[in-house]
Order: C-alpha cells, then structure tokens, then sequence
C-alpha cells in the first residue's frame, strides 16, 4: 500500500482558560491508501483533534499534513475547504443533516458545492440513496427517518464526491447496537469493495475490532498501533 495521510509532529494546543491544554503532542503517523483504521482512547485523549486536524476542520499548531504528498498547510482557506469536498467525506456521530431538507437534499449538497448540474446531482443523490435502502425515503426529512436512517444519508452525503477518504467521528455512538453493526458493514463494504480509505474514532470495542489496523490515543499521544486480521 501507499501513504496516504502523513501526520508529521502534529501539535495542537488549545487555551483552556488561560491555561494550555495540549490536545496532540508531537503525532508521527501513517494511514496507508485502503487502510480501515479505528482510532481509540479516552475522551480528551485526541481522537476527534487528529480527525479534524486531517480533515482540515481545524489547523495544528505545529508540524504537518501530507495528503497524496503534498502539505496542507500551503493551502489557502478556499483551496482546503475545496480540498474537503472533493477529497474526504465526513461522518459524524450527530448525523449533523440540515433538518429543513430532504433525504435528497442534504446528499446534494456537497454536488452543489462543486458545481454539478441539478440533472446530475439529482441522477447521483438518488442513486446513492437507493443503493443504501433508502429509496422509498428520498423525499423524507431527517426528523422523519429513524437514526440509522439519518446515518445511511450521511453516508451517502459523504460519498457524494466520491471521495478517496472517510473519516467518521463516532458514526455508531447514537445506534443501537443492531444499526450500528450495519452501519458498520456498510462502512467496511465500502472500504473492501470501492477502496476507499476509512478512519473511525469510536469508543466501541465492537467497532475497533471490525478494523484492519487500530491506533490507540493517550494524553494527545499515539500509545498503539496494530493491525489484526480483517473480520467480516
């Protein structure tokens, strides 16, 4: 496989009224192209920094990102929000839907946003809908669907660009545990079946251990980082 996402001595250090709280301390890691990688640790310990720090939601405070080999940090505001939209798609624990919109909709958006024709955002969103199970639910508002429902459309949202990366923070933290195994499979097929890169901050051990590769956080530190077999 070949390096993705290089962090290189990442720092973030955030003021904690008055006082410095350093949420990551000097981070070496590799995520290898078509890893499926869970992140793990306490709260506080940094996951959810490394992700936005990687997602370009949020700038280190020292050291850098490589993507594909070329830094982060040398991209202007607009060529990294660009960057995110074409590149990485988003999953998060809250679903995190506009809730004035459509199923339909809210997987539009990001096709908006790069320009796409309302033929071809519509023929795409749809499409993406309907290969999650979400067909009979394309004109439903999220308050209208049930939580894995919300999730199946934040998927689909996330893969409207057809991103070479996912980085879901704590996708299966509001399921319960028969939806949150099938938003893992879901997860996991896209991974095995389409390539895609997919880095998962999650508490769950269940969800960890249904991933190739696990990197465990402590104290804004990676502490470990393993691979183990690849399960189903």
């Amino acid at each position: 496989m070949s390096s993705f996402i290089e962090c290189q001595q990442l720092s973030r250090v955030f003021d904690a009224g008055g006082q410095p709280f350093h949420a990551l301390r000097d981070v070496n890691l590799r995520i290898d192209r078509g890893d499926l990688v869970a992140i793990v640790g306490a709260s506080g310990s940094g996951k959810s920094t490394l992700l936005n720090a990687i997602g370009g939601l949020d700038r280190p405070s020292s050291g850098r990102i490589l993507m594909d080999g070329a830094s982060m940090a040398d991209l202007s505001e607009p060529a990294l929000a660009d960057l995110r939209n074409r590149m990485i798609g988003f999953v998060f624990q809250q679903f995190n839907l506009l809730l004035r919109y459509s199923a339909l909709r809210n997987v539009e958006l990001p096709l908006i946003y790069a320009g796409h024709n309302a033929n071809q955002r519509h023929q795409r969103a749809q499409g993406l809908l309907t290969g999650l199970g979400l067909g009979a639910h394309l004109h439903k508002r999220p308050t209208q669907m049930s939580g894995g429902q919300q999730q199946r459309v934040a998927i689909a949202r996330a893969l409207a660009n057809q991103p070479g990366l996912i980085l879901a923070d704590e996708p299966t933290g509001a399921l319960d545990s028969q939806t949150s195994a099938d938003v893992m499979a879901l997860l996991i097929g896209l991974n095995r079946e389409q390539g895609i890169t997919v880095a998962i901050v999650t508490h769950d051990p269940s969800v960890a251990a249904r991933c190739d590769r696990v990197i465990g956080f402590a104290d804004g530190r990676v502490v470990e980082d393993r691979r183990q077999g690849r399960a189903a």
